[in-house]
């Protein structure tokens, strides 16, 4: 399903009448971003290898650039794209590839392991190991070569529903497109949450 069908899909279900201008466009892209991101979030916990399925690739075929900060020395990509944050390391950014077959991999780091990098700890051995660090709007990497500078990189990003355009394809976990609608349609209050209260124990009280 493309994001303009989904929104439309989700708009058509709202009340009819609203007065208050309750239900902007915006208001209900966000409500669609914050369920497609718990669901996605659900999967990770699940298996976070599954989160390949759901992954754009940016870098083809233009590579994206990696630049040196002039004032620090670090070598960054700027992401073309918000992302979906997770748990580890790499976050949203489940991988990254050189442009051309130079014989790297990168691996994703942590705040900790990058400030230990960037302060001359033995990680200078790493050899062809590309250390990199997921910022809000940026990749650092660490260990940078001349060949990957010069070449590019290709990201695997899971893409933030905001950041889709309108023709994008949401990647919406196989068989759940209703359970992203209603989840999203709760979190409007147009249908309410789904009550696990015991109600027959609270009859037996009542009695």
């Amino acid at each position: 399903m493309i994001k303009r069908e989904l929104l439309s899909l989700c708009k058509n279900l709202l009340p009819r009448e609203d007065k208050t201008n309750k239900y902007h466009d915006e208001v209900v892209a966000a409500a669609i971003g914050v369920v497609y991101a718990n669901m996605l979030n659900d999967i990770y916990y699940e298996n976070p290898k599954e989160l390949d399925n759901y992954t754009t690739t940016y870098g083809v075929p233009t590579a994206l650039t990696v630049l040196e900060e002039a004032s620090t020395g670090i070598y960054y990509t700027t992401l073309p794209v918000a992302y979906i944050p997770f748990r580890d390391k790499a976050s949203g950014v489940r991988r990254i590839d050189a442009q051309t077959q130079a014989g790297n991999i990168f691996y994703p780091m942590d705040a900790r392991e990058a400030d230990l990098a960037f302060n001359g700890s033995m990680f200078y051995q790493a050899g062809n190991k590309i250390g990199y660090v997921v910022k809000r709007t940026r990749i650092e990497y660490f260990n940078m070569t001349t060949a990957v500078e010069t070449s590019g990189v290709r990201l695997d990003i899971v893409v933030e529903f905001s950041s889709l355009d309108e023709d994008d394809v949401v990647k919406i976990p196989h068989g759940k497109e209703k359970e992203l609608i209603a989840g999203t349609l709760e979190m409007l209050g147009v249908i309410p949450p789904v009550d696990l209260r015991d109600n027959n124990a609270d009859a037996k009280r009542e009695q």
